[in-house]
């Protein structure tokens, strides 16, 4: 049986279901990085993710749909970054009204525009960028690491390979360039900032919009590319394991890809699970809490001994 649950299926999966989780954290890692904490990811994915869907049915193009994604995103990220920054006000209770408010507009919306709540109709998704045939029919070594490899490798969406790419450049441009030598700054001493004639605000507000679009990006991804159709609430909890997964990555772009790798391939277990859980008479649902359970486990494990930017959560009053 072990040899029917660790396919090269699997290993595809978790990068599916990793890409989404690892925009978003992404996005966290830079925001937090600059001394604003963003629990509102969970909203602006969810955000995104139905306007990505909103406008691909409306023009019927998913690119357009990955536009609106993202514009979305800076959108939502715009009023946290008002209250946040310039309102200096709680961040945690403005990240958790902006969840709500998300999840409101998104039922709201789904009323006005399609007449019903619940789930739109299908969508014209992004395909994945190769096209090679699999095989499966081969029991040449040859055959079987081809199969491995273009099923891990060459059978993902384009914003698959899109989180693959941005986590790299980020990383890089976080510890080498201006930018990131004052993104690190902002977070740990901003007044140092502020005084060598960098702007915070200015600093934080950029930080804050990128985290948007980048969380407008993973709910593009989530609709457009892995379901094809919008459910309300479809995000269930992804923005706040992104944050666990910004966290278990140490506040560094690749940590945080590579943690969202790990929840994504629990996730991947458990759906591969569920197909055997005759076998192994185990329930559902402890499948269906797997990935959540790792939450906890790697909250409780690790909270403690990680510690983020001076300045995170902490408005920057100037003088």
């Amino acid at each position: 049986m072990l040899g029917d649950i660790i396919t090269p299926d699997l290993f595809a999966s978790a990068f599916r279901m990793a890409t989404p989780l690892a925009l978003a954290a992404i996005g966290g890692t830079i925001c937090e990085r600059s001394g604003v904490v963003n629990i509102a990811l969970e909203g602006i994915m969810l955000v995104g993710a139905f306007a990505g869907v909103a406008v691909t049915l409306a023009f019927g193009s998913p690119w357009l749909g990955v536009v609106a994604a993202v514009l979305a995103g800076v959108a939502i990220a715009a009023i946290h970054a008002f209250t946040s920054i310039n309102l200096r006000s709680d961040q945690v209770v403005s990240g958790t009204a902006i969840n709500i408010l998300a999840l409101g507009l998104t039922g709201f919306l789904m009323e006005i525009m399609y007449g019903h709540p619940g789930t739109t109709e299908a969508i014209i998704t992004i395909k994945p960028v190769f096209r090679f045939a699999t095989e499966r029919g081969s029991g040449t070594f040859f055959g079987v690491i081809w199969n491995w490899f273009n099923t891990i490798v060459l059978s993902h969406t384009p914003i698959v390979y899109g989180a693959i790419i941005i986590a790299v450049v980020a990383q890089w441009a976080m510890y080498n360039t201006r930018w990131g030598l004052h993104l690190r700054a902002l977070g740990e001493h901003p007044r140092a900032v502020d005084t060598v004639g960098v702007s915070v605000v200015r600093g934080r507000w950029i930080a804050v919009l990128m985290s948007g679009a980048l969380a407008g990006l993973a709910g593009a991804n989530l609709t457009l590319e892995q379901v094809g159709s919008f459910t309300e609430n479809m995000t269930n909890g992804r923005g706040f394991i992104a944050l666990a997964a910004n966290i278990f990555g140490r506040w560094t772009p690749v940590g945080s890809y590579s943690a969202s790798l790990l929840f994504g391939f629990f996730d991947a277990l458990q759906i591969k699970l569920q197909i055997f859980r005759g076998e192994i008479n185990i329930p559902p649902q402890f499948f269906l809490m797997m990935p959540y359970v790792l939450t906890v486990v790697v909250l409780a494990g690790v909270v403690g001994r990680a510690v983020g930017p001076a300045a995170v959560g902490k408005p920057y009053k100037k003088g």
